[in-house]
């Protein structure tokens, strides 16, 4: 295995760590993400939401992040999303996490096509709870694929139910 470079390690474990409600850590001379929290949807609201810990442990509501960490193991980067409703969302962009740094996927990330779903309510906001890859990346093996169901079984996070 080659060796991943300082920036791309301070990343992973910058992910890794706000995903685990550690401390808050960036790579260096990474951009400040946009984290100021959206307010609670509306039965009016175009779209369910999801918990997104990019740049913040505690996460924050966002609807079509580009850059989305889904779980302490997961992350979605460079997301363009073609659907965003109450009930799902489609989109496509790289796959990346914990689970496939043998093969330098922080490097090299796995271009996909996912759905997020099984919206539920928390305190009258939206959110989604579940994400299928409906589209692999041809480099994904049998055994990379198995790593990404193993880490989090396509489970997202979201708030406590009150």
């Amino acid at each position: 295995m080659r060796g991943i470079g300082p920036r791309v390690a301070v990343a992973v474990v910058a992910a890794a760590v706000a995903g685990c409600g550690g401390g808050q850590a960036e790579a260096p001379g990474a951009a400040a993400p946009d984290t100021a929290p959206q307010e609670p949807a509306s039965p009016d609201d175009a779209g369910a939401y999801v918990l997104n810990r990019y740049g913040d442990e505690n996460g924050f509501d966002d609807r079509s992040p580009t850059e989305y960490v889904a779980t302490e193991f997961t992350t979605f980067s460079g997301m363009e999303w073609d659907e965003w409703s109450q009930d799902r969302a489609r989109g496509e962009g790289d796959l990346l996490g914990t689970w496939c740094m043998e093969q330098e996927c922080q490097n090299d990330p796995y271009e996909v096509e996912v759905e997020l779903g099984d919206p539920v309510d928390v305190g009258g906001t939206r959110y989604f709870t579940t994400y299928t890859i409906t589209e692999y990346d041809e480099d994904m093996t049998g055994e990379v694929r198995r790593a990404l169901e193993g880490a989090d079984g396509g489970r997202l996070g979201y708030p406590a139910r009150e």
